[in-house]
């Protein structure tokens, strides 16, 4: 018995912690358990579904409804930036086109050219998707919407005799540097996306 009474005791304290513990996570009084949350980043925020974003070599039309002499058409440079009349250079890469007329009010109205600004931004054309490798014309091509492989295989003249046809890969345009996925010649294709269609091997 006297062997066994140390044992026991430790058995009880131990329990009356537990208890304690699962009382004090049930409190609404108690203090907020510290927890580290993981933020989404940047570009994970502001996507919405269904939105474009602008990236280099997409072409905007900039309508000045307020004054007509100011509207024009721009291509978005390797900066990711356009150059407005009357608005300098702005940087829009990445943004929607809705940001960018809000973008653009902004900078009209706080350089004095109109006082109360009425714009409209449209994409005209996107960027264009490359194809590199083994086809008879390889480059960029402009891009058309819901276009897949072996479409934009044809816009660039068809394989040549040494093209591989079931080896071809994709860099997708938001990957990273030499990420590139095997597709087949149903697979869509992106705007800013680099086709390679390799040799084959025999």
């Amino acid at each position: 018995m006297t062997t066994r009474a140390p044992f026991f005791s430790r058995c009880l304290a131990l329990l009356a912690v537990a208890v304690a513990t699962l009382l004090g996570a049930c409190d609404p009084s108690a203090p907020p358990t510290t927890m580290t949350i993981q933020q989404p980043s940047l570009g994970t925020q502001n996507l919405r579904l269904g939105e474009y974003r602008v990236a280099p070599g997409d072409r905007l039309r900039v309508t000045v409804l307020s004054d007509p002499e100011l509207s024009g058409e721009y291509e978005v440079d390797s900066t990711g930036m356009v150059s407005p009349r009357m608005a300098g250079r702005v940087i829009v890469l990445g943004m929607s086109m809705p940001e960018i007329e809000q973008l653009l009010v902004e900078r009209y109205r706080s350089g004095g050219y109109l006082r109360n600004p009425r714009i409209s931004v449209d994409l005209v054309a996107r960027r264009p998707f490359y194809i590199v490798g083994e086809v008879t014309r390889p480059g960029s091509f402009p891009y058309v919407s819901g276009i897949n492989v072996i479409q934009a295989i044809a816009i660039a003249g068809g394989f040549t005799r040494r093209a591989s046809k079931t080896r071809i890969t994709i860099q997708r345009f938001n990957a990273q540097m030499g990420q590139e996925e095997t597709v087949t010649e149903d697979s869509p294709v992106g705007p800013g996306d680099i086709i390679r269609v390799p040799e084959r091997w025999f």
